[in-house]
């Protein structure tokens, strides 16, 4: 009896001990599988934090690229165009960033990639504005020698067309005939002088065309333009008018002389049709277009 009694507390003893062994299995099971998932928690969670700051990374990355791209000029249209379509793509590719998670390792890694590709890129059109600017500022200068080459070209021949111009117009003076020893007569019916103006039928203008090796020889029409002391010009039917300046004006009388270069003396007479008033006369004396000389005289 003792015998059973004994067995039966060995029996319930062992019971008790693997009851103990699976309690502390279990639990050893719990303790190792709650520290695998905070490992696991703590990994995943180390992998967001680096996958956000990966993607703020590469934010930010982006914004520069696209900050570089807007700071680039060039004039040229085609490179101009090309500028603003890789920088469409650059602010594309930023969007789709935006929409992505940080924990995608696969899509974070694929942006990196891109951006890489986009900066070689960028780098390339840097190279080339830089190429273009270079020539550029060369052409420029280039540019700045020859236009001061043509200024100081222009200069000089602004020079020689005043110097020219001086000579031409020396010659032309040269070439100008002069009237000299000028007289204006007052004549009566009877072609005496008379310095009554209630007599005078005619008048005389008698001058010397002096000498002149440097005109052209032969025919020259001479006009003369008598004015009475209104300032008016005195006509008569053998009146009409020449070329003077560009402009027609009125001429009192006219003669054609054959001029041959030596000083050649010359008398025109101006009919009057009109009654005069006293005052002072003037006749003034024209050749080739060119007044040649003047002369006054007061009638009473």
């Amino acid at each position: 009896m003792q015998d059973t009694n004994l067995n039966t507390n060995s029996t319930q003893s062992n019971k008790m001990m693997w009851v103990a062994i699976a309690e502390a299995v279990v639990i050893i099971a719990l303790l190792i599988n709650m520290f695998y998932t905070k490992k696991q928690t703590t990994e995943l969670i180390t992998q967001i934090e680096t996958g956000v700051e990966e993607k703020d990374s590469l934010n930010r990355e982006m914004e520069m690229i696209k900050k570089t791209y807007d700071e680039l000029q060039v004039t040229n249209d085609t490179l101009n165009a090309q500028l603003v379509a890789h920088r469409e793509e650059v602010v594309q590719l930023m969007e789709q960033l935006k929409k992505t998670k940080a924990a995608s390792r696969d899509s974070i890694k694929k942006f990196k990639q891109q951006i890489e590709t986009m900066r070689s890129i960028m780098r390339s059109f840097v190279v080339q504005i830089d190429s273009l600017n270079t020539k550029n500022i060369e052409l420029t200068e280039e540019n700045n020698r020859l236009t001061g080459k043509l200024d100081n070209a222009n200069r000089e021949n602004q020079k020689l067309t005043n110097v020219k111009d001086s000579l031409q117009g020396r010659v032309k003076e040269a070439e100008a005939l002069k009237a000299v020893s000028i007289k204006l007569t007052a004549l009566n019916d009877r072609d005496n002088e008379t310095s009554r103006v209630i007599k005078a039928q005619k008048f005389m203008i008698s001058f010397t065309i002096s000498e002149n090796e440097m005109t052209s020889k032969g025919g020259k029409d001479v006009f003369i333009r008598l004015a009475k002391p209104d300032g008016s010009i005195l006509m008569n039917e053998s009146s009409s008018f020449f070329n003077f300046q560009g402009k027609e004006i009125a001429y009192s009388a006219k003669k054609s002389i054959n001029y041959d270069g030596k000083a050649q003396n010359t008398v025109i007479y101006v009919i009057s049709r009109e009654v005069l008033n006293p005052g002072q006369y003037s006749a003034d004396i024209f050749v080739e277009g060119k007044k040649i000389g003047t002369v006054y005289s007061n009638l009473d």
